[in-house]
């Protein structure tokens, strides 16, 4: 969630630069303008007629109705005149943030630390239920703002009564249930340009604010379906999902089998240091 909140911020700032440049070119074209005062007038038709003068003038002289060009040039002069200080205040701002900002996230705590006081993977939020639940609730609504994405290749029917895309996805799903971690299904993923939709997004029990999304590729022999997820792990790692570190993949084998062991690395690794008790861990 952070990760993304930062995401839209720096996109608030080019957003906002580009722009205040555009502002500031039209504000110059006007900058006859700012110094003149309107008065309106309305009648009982309800049209409105126009008068302005110059600052320290001391009649107003009638200069149109709303669409006329010198009432528009007025008005947009004036505009632009409260617009771009506030864009320029709000970018300013916005850049603090992003320059100040430190992740609380456990590598970032450890890395301020000698090494000597490092804690492997954190501490353990022992009160985090509630935390998770948010962040389930917030993730799934911010889901459902997308349109449903081919929505007729969900039949696999979930132990929760919901459905993915293929038995193998059936059984990651199923046992990430069984094991309790909160996660969310084909969570909307926005980095810069590109649209993901990571397989599975599964919060982190560390500080239940880091996330990592989780991608299973269950059909690698089957040459197209090869080539396209290698394109794809190669657009991951162009906005810098690194495997291993913050995204993780999965792979069924040339039958259609699935190996689990590598998600229970995952949780311990990731989203549930190796300290805590595992009532289904197998190991």
């Amino acid at each position: 969630m952070i990760r993304k909140a930062l995401q839209e911020l720096k996109e608030y700032v080019s957003f906002a630069e580009d722009l205040l440049n555009r502002q500031t070119e039209l504000a110059d074209t006007l900058s006859g303008y700012e110094d003149m005062l309107l008065k309106e007038k309305t009648i009982r038709s309800g049209r409105k007629f126009y008068y302005a003068k110059k600052k320290g003038a001391e009649k107003f002289t009638y200069i149109g109705k709303s669409d006329s060009p010198e009432v528009i040039k007025i008005k947009e002069a004036h505009y632009l005149k409260k617009s771009i200080p506030v864009l320029r205040k709000n970018i300013r701002l916005v850049n603090h943030l992003l320059e100040g900002y430190v992740s609380s996230s456990a590598k970032s705590i450890n890395q301020m630390m000698p090494r000597v006081y490092t804690v492997d993977g954190g501490p353990v939020i022992a009160d985090g239920a509630e935390a998770a639940r948010k962040w389930k609730d917030q993730m799934e609504a911010y889901k459902a703002t997308f349109p449903p994405y081919k929505p007729e290749e969900l039949k696999v029917r979930t132990r929760d009564g919901s459905y993915v895309r293929s038995i193998s996805e059936g059984m990651i799903y199923n046992l990430l249930l069984s094991l309790g971690v909160t996660f969310v299904y084909e969570l909307p993923l926005k980095v810069g340009s590109r649209l993901y939709r990571p397989d599975f997004t599964i919060l982190s029990e560390i500080d239940y604010e880091t996330s990592y999304p989780l991608e299973h590729f269950g059909m690698m022999g089957d040459g197209k379906y090869k080539a396209k997820n290698l394109e794809k792990i190669v657009d991951y790692l162009e906005d810098g999902y690194v495997p291993g570190v913050n995204i993780f993949y999965t792979f069924g084998d040339m039958r259609g089998g699935l190996d689990i062991s590598p998600i229970y690395d995952i949780i311990r690794s990731k989203i549930r240091p190796s300290t805590t008790l595992y009532a289904h861990d197998p190991a």
